[in-house]
C-alpha cells in the first residue's frame, strides 16, 4: 500500500474510510508446501561432426515436439572492434536478416513466419550468432534461409539507415535511464581500454557505414572454428546431410583475435559519482574484476553468490529491503564471459541512505571473507541451486543454450551434466576460501548514479570520489556543490492576506477552504482550514521571512473516527516530531533526523512556486518532506504557457504549470504577476478541481 503526502490541497479522508471497510484476507495455508523430490538430470547424448572447412556441427536430438532450432556461433563480438566502431556487431546483426541477394526483408519474414518459425541474429560481447527456428517438417526451408542470410546478406542501404536510427534512439533513451548509465560506467572503470569497457555511443554508431557492416560480416562469419548447434526432434544424419549441402562449400578463415589490452589493476577503493541532478534515488554498482571461464572455484562462487545476493532470500535483499526498507531490490552476480568477468553488487536506494547502503554492502562482503556460512544458509543455497537446475533444461532451446555456452567457453560438458553434484559438494570452508580469494572489498569500484549535491560529501567519507556527468565527462567538486549554495530565497515578497477556495466534484461544490498568511516577527504563518464531505483539516505552517527556511508544521485531519495528526519542527538543520496515523496506514512514527538543505515542509511548495521567476518553459524542482514515509519527495513544476482563465464572472491572466513526480499529477493555474498564487488546481483524469473565489 503506497502512502500519500498530506497536502492541504488534496483530500484523502474518503480514501481512508474505504480502507477501513476492506476486510483482511484469510490465510488458506499456514506454511509452505513440502518440497518435491529432486529430479535427476538425464542429459541427452549429442553427436558432433566437423566439416572439411572446419565448421563444427553439434546435433542434440531432444524432445517429442516436432520443433528444431539451428544456431550458428562465431567468435566476433565487441572484442574485435575498436572504440570508434563500438556498436558495430549489434548493428550488423540487426541488418543481417533484412535482405539477401535472393530475398528482400519482407520475403524473408514472409517465408519463415508463414511456417510459424523465426529467424534472427545477435552480436554480443564475445560471440556473433544467427539462429532459425521451425517445425522439423520445414527444416529444409530453415537451413535454406540460414544459408541465405549467412552467405548472401546484402545489407540494403535503407535497412542500414533504419537500424541506425533505431539504435540512436535507443542510445538517447538510455541517457535518461540511471540503471543503464550505471552499468555503462561500471564496465568502463573496471576494464579501461579493454574492449569489454567500451559501449556504443551516438558518435560511434552515427559514423558506421554499410561498408563497415559488410566488412565485419566478412571478418567474423567464416566456417573454420564456427559452431553450428542443432537441437530438437531431429535425426543427426539428416542434420549432417543438410549441413554439408548448405555449408560444405563455404570457405574462409576468421580474422585472428588481436592482442587485447589488460584491464587496469585496482589497489584501493574508489567511488565514481555520476552526477545526475534531481535524481530522487541513487543507483549503485559495487565490484571489481572477476574470474576467468575455467576458474576452479566457480562452483563455490556460485553458492557464495546465492547466499550474498542471488535471490529474494539472500542477505542483500533481506537486509536492504526487508529489514531496512531502503530499496525494492538488491542482488549480486559473477559474470563469465570468454575473457575475464566481473563481480558486482547492485541496488537502487533512496538518496538519503546512499552512503549507508554502500557501507552495508561492503560489510556483507567482509562477512563472507571472515565468517563461515551457517549450515542453514548453506543448505538453503545448495538446495535451491541444485533443485532448480533441471528447470533450466526443460526445453530443447534451454539444453542447447547450456551446451553451446559450455562448448564456446572451452569448458567440460560435465559442468552441465554434473552440476547438481558439484553444487552439493561445496562446503562452508570452500565458500569462505573462495570469498577470500575472489572478493576484495578493500579495492572495489563504487559507481553511484545520483544527485551529487545530496550525496557527494557522505560518499567522500567512504573513499576518494571521482565525479563524472552522465556522458562520462569529468566534473569538479564545485561544479556539483556550487549549485547547492544558491542565494537564499527572499520570502519577504509575499503579502499578508486571506484566500478562499471551493472544491468541485464534477460541477458540484463539495467543500471549501480558507488560506490565511500572516507575519509573526521573522516568520510567515500560513494557516489553512478545509471542510469537505464531513471531513475537517486544519494546518499551521511556519517558515522564515528572510531565508524561506522551514520552521514547523502542525496539521490535523478528521473524518468520523479517523484522525491524523502531524507535528514537525525544524531547528538547526534537524527535523523532529511525529505523525499519528490509523493502523491501516502504518500507525505512528517519531522523527529525529537531519533535514537536507533545500528540503521544504509540506505546503511550502505553493509558496516557493509563488516566489519563482516564471516564464514559458521555466522549470522548478521542489523537494518536500513526506511525513507518511519519512522521506523527501521531489516534484517538477513546468510552465507550459499562459492563458486567460474565467471563473464565475471574473477573468484571470494565468500561467499554466504542470506538476509531475509526486503521488498525484496536478495542473496549477497561478497568477501571471508575482507572487504567483493559485487561481485553480486540476487533477488530470479526475473530475475534481479547486477554484479561488471572492474576495480576490
Amino acid at each position: 500500500m503506497s502512502r500519500r503526502t498530506l497536502d492541504p490541497r488534496v483530500l484523502l479522508l474518503p480514501l481512508l474510510v474505504g480502507l477501513l471497510l476492506v476486510s483482511p484476507g484469510l490465510d488458506a495455508q499456514t506454511g509452505p508446501p513440502p518440497p518435491l523430490a529432486e529430479r535427476p538430470i538425464d542429459f541427452p547424448p549429442f553427436e558432433e561432426f566437423t566439416l572439411d572447412n572446419g565448421l563444427r556441427v553439434v546435433v542434440l536430438p531432444y524432445g517429442s515436439q516436432p520443433v528444431m532450432s539451428a544456431r550458428l556461433y562465431t567468435f566476433g563480438g565487441n572484442a574485435l572492434v575498436g572504440e570508434s566502431r563500438a556498436g558495430l556487431p549489434s548493428l550488423t546483426a540487426t541488418v543481417l536478416t533484412r535482405g539477401t541477394e535472393r530475398r528482400s526483408a519482407e520475403e524473408i519474414a514472409a517465408a519463415i513466419e508463414g511456417v510459424g518459425g523465426s529467424i534472427g541474429a545477435s552480436g554480443g560481447q564475445d560471440f556473433f550468432s544467427v539462429n532459425v527456428v521451425s517445425l522439423v517438417d520445414d527444416m529444409d526451408l530453415a537451413f535454406d534461409l540460414l544459408e541465405d542470410v549467412v552467405l548472401s546478406a546484402s545489407f540494403p542501404d535503407d535497412e542500414v539507415e533504419l537500424a541506425r536510427r533505431q539504435t540512436l534512439s535507443s542510445l538517447q533513451a538510455q541517457l535518461g535511464q540511471p540503471g543503464a548509465i550505471a552499468s555503462r560506467h561500471f564496465s568502463s572503470v573496471l576494464y579501461g581500454e579493454h574492449p569489454y569497457g567500451r559501449a556504443s555511443t551516438p558518435e560511434s554508431v552515427g559514423n558506421l557505414t554499410r561498408d563497415d557492416l559488410v566488412d565485419f560480416r566478412d571478418q567474423v562469419l567464416q566456417p573454420n572454428g564456427a559452431l553450428l548447434m542443432v537441437v530438437g526432434a531431429v535425426d543427426p544424419s539428416d542434420v549432417l546431410a543438410r549441413a554439408e549441402r548448405h555449408f560444405g562449400e563455404w570457405e574462409g578463415e576468421p580474422t585472428p583475435i588481436p592482442e587485447l589490452p589488460t584491464p587496469p589493476e585496482r589497489d584501493q577503493r574508489q567511488v565514481y559519482l555520476v552526477h545526475r541532478p534531481g535524481s530522487s534515488q541513487s543507483v549503485l554498482r559495487i565490484g571489481h574484476l572477476g574470474i576467468q571461464p575455467d576458474e576452479p572455484d566457480y562452483f563455490p562462487l556460485v553458492v557464495m553468490n546465492r547466499v550474498l545476493g542471488g535471490g529474494a532470500d539472500a542477505r542483500l535483499f533481506q537486509i536492504l529491503r526487508e529489514e531496512r526498507g531502503w530499496t525494492y531490490g538488491a542482488g549480486s552476480s559473477f559474470s563469465r564471459p570468454a575473457f575475464q568477468g566481473t563481480f558486482s553488487a547492485s541496488s537502487e536506494v533512496r538518496t538519503e541512505v546512499t552512503d549507508s547502503t554502500v557501507v552495508e554492502i561492503l560489510h556483507q562482503l567482509e562477512r563472507l571473507r571472515d565468517e563461515p556460512i551457517p549450515d542453514a544458509e548453506l543448505d538453503a543455497a545448495r538446495n535451491y541451486l541444485a533443485g532448480s537446475f533441471p528447470l533450466r533444461l526443460e526445453t530443447a532451446d534451454q539444453i542447447g543454450g547450456q551446451l553451446a555456452s559450455t562448448l564456446l567457453l572451452g569448458l567440460p560438458v560435465t559442468d552441465v551434466t554434473e552440476y547438481p553434484d558439484r553444487i552439493r559438494s561445496v562446503t562452508a570452508e570452500d565458500v569462505r576460501r573462495a570469498a577470500r580469494a575472489h572478493l576484495h572489498p578493500d579495492r572495489v569500484a563504487i559507481v553511484v548514479v545520483g544527485d551529487g549535491t545530496e550525496i557527494l560529501e557522505t560518499l567522500e567519507a567512504i573513499a576518494p570520489v571521482e565525479i563524472l556527468d552522465v556522458t562520462g565527462e569529468p566534473l569538479l567538486r564545485e561544479d556539483v556543490l556550487g549549485a547547492r549554495d544558491a542565494d537564499p530565497i527572499d520570502a519577504s515578497r509575499l503579502e499578508e492576506g486571506v484566500r478562499r477556495y471551493e472544491y468541485y466534484l464534477e460541477d458540484q461544490v463539495m467543500g471549501s477552504a480558507e488560506y490565511r498568511l500572516e507575519r509573526d516577527g521573522d516568520e510567515w504563518v500560513a494557516t489553512t482550514s478545509v471542510e469537505a464531505q464531513g471531513s475537517l483539516q486544519e494546518t499551521e505552517l511556519r517558515f522564515g521571512v528572510d531565508d524561506f527556511s522551514p520552521r514547523s508544521l502542525r496539521q490535523t485531519q478528521s473524518q468520523g473516527p479517523i484522525e491524523i495528526a502531524v507535528d514537525l519542527t525544524v531547528a538547526e538543520g534537524r527535523l523532529t516530531g511525529s505523525i499519528d496515523l490509523p493502523p491501516q496506514l502504518g500507525g505512528g512514527q517519531e522523527f529525529d533526523q537531519a533535514l537536507s538543505s533545500g528540503v521544504l515542509l509540506p505546503g511550502m511548495d505553493e509558496y516557493l512556486l509563488a516566489l519563482s521567476d516564471l516564464h514559458e518553459g521555466a522549470s522548478v524542482t521542489i523537494t518536500t518532506f513526506d511525513p507518511t514515509s519519512g522521506e523527501p519527495t521531489r516534484i517538477e513544476a513546468t510552465v507550459t504557457g499562459s492563458e486567460t482563465l474565467v471563473i464565475g464572472e471574473r477573468s484571470h491572466e494565468v500561467w499554466r504549470v504542470e506538476v509531475t513526480g509526486g503521488q498525484v499529477p496536478m495542473v496549477h493555474y497561478v497568477s501571471l504577476d508575482a507572487p504567483h498564487l493559485p487561481i485553480r488546481q486540476e487533477f488530470p483524469g479526475q473530475p475534481i478541481r479547486i477554484d479561488r473565489v471572492e474576495p480576490h
